[in-house]
């Protein structure tokens, strides 16, 4: 058996949370069984079950977990991106990102981090030889046709290409506009690996089983099976009319400045207009209306550029 080569680059390890008041503890002491020291970050979105008091309890005698309280469900789209930009501004070097359920086992963690000493980018595969998936026949079948029409549709060379079990190279994150990734809940995943596609070749896929989750409900519902659909057709005309998509505008193109509501500067840019003219002696102005990716506010943020005199 292949032993994993120890990692000495700084480690973030992210899941989201809504109603896991069942599975959160247990999933963090099997994460830092397997990797022992990393750090992790816990997004909640309002859980009703009690996972945000469960979460502020184990974090206050484990100083490596940190919890973001979100006020109400903001969705998991802008929860990953909330968290590739604090992977960004703590700097770290690699991001892993997972879900809640166990369904993602922490088993794999060893072997996601020996693979990243290599990649930008790296993957767990139900589809390639070794990976399986523990779903009746419906979702399964489901799940099949969702990850090929996304591999064939969008010319990407990965069997995987739906699951959020991920590793990331923050240098990588830091060449992506997340701006451009519209996209929100598991269509947030179709799009961002389309993205790291047009990026870096330096891309892997390694076999997990996917188990179906321990305890609670799936969070997955008609409403973001539509939503994934209309995002795949929307990134395959994007590949046929653009061939090549450049997203490697900087996550510093958005201007960090703190939410009204709660301060925070993780943010997403939703539109912006610019005016252009003598105004009042300045020469450009430019509103960006800014999603608060801790507390959902939307607000407008303005750039004046003055006339020389």
């Amino acid at each position: 058996m292949k032993i994993p080569r120890e990692s000495t680059k700084k480690i973030l390890i992210f899941f989201a949370t809504y109603n896991e008041a069942d599975n959160v503890e247990n999933l963090l002491k099997c994460i830092f069984d397997q990797l022992p020291g990393r750090e992790v970050l816990v997004v909640d979105d309002d859980s009703p079950d009690g996972t945000g008091e469960i979460l502020d309890i184990f974090s206050h005698n484990n100083k490596q977990v940190t919890v973001i309280h979100r006020p109400r469900k903001l969705g998991l789209g802008t929860a990953h991106k909330l968290a590739m930009q604090y992977a960004i501004k703590k700097n770290y070097e690699i991001l892993i990102t997972m879900d809640a359920d166990f369904s993602h086992h922490p088993e794999y963690l060893p072997t996601l981090v020996d693979l990243m000493n290599e990649n930008d980018f790296v993957i767990g595969s139900r589809y390639m030889k070794g990976g399986g998936l523990g779903y009746g026949f419906f979702r399964r079948s489901l799940s099949v046709t969702a990850n090929i029409l996304t591999r064939h549709m969008l010319k990407l060379s990965l069997k995987e290409c739906t699951t959020s079990y991920r590793g990331f190279q923050v240098s990588l994150l830091k060449k992506i506009n997340l701006n451009s990734i519209r996209s929100e809940g598991y269509s947030f995943f179709i799009e961002s690996i389309f993205v790291i596609h047009q990026l870096t070749d330096k891309i892997t896929e390694f076999p997990i089983f996917f188990h179906d989750r321990q305890s609670g409900s799936s969070k997955i519902s008609k409403i973001e099976i539509v939503k994934s659909i209309l995002c795949l057709g929307k990134l395959f005309y994007k590949r046929i009319l653009y061939n090549k998509l450049l997203q490697n505008a900087p996550n510093s193109s958005i201007h960090f400045i703190s939410c009204p509501t709660c301060n925070s500067t993780y943010q997403s840019r939703v539109s912006t207009k610019v005016i252009v003219g003598k105004i009042s002696q300045v020469k450009e102005m430019s509103y960006e209306n800014l999603q608060c990716l801790k507390c959902g506010n939307i607000f407008q943020n303005i750039h004046q550029s003055r006339l020389s005199r």
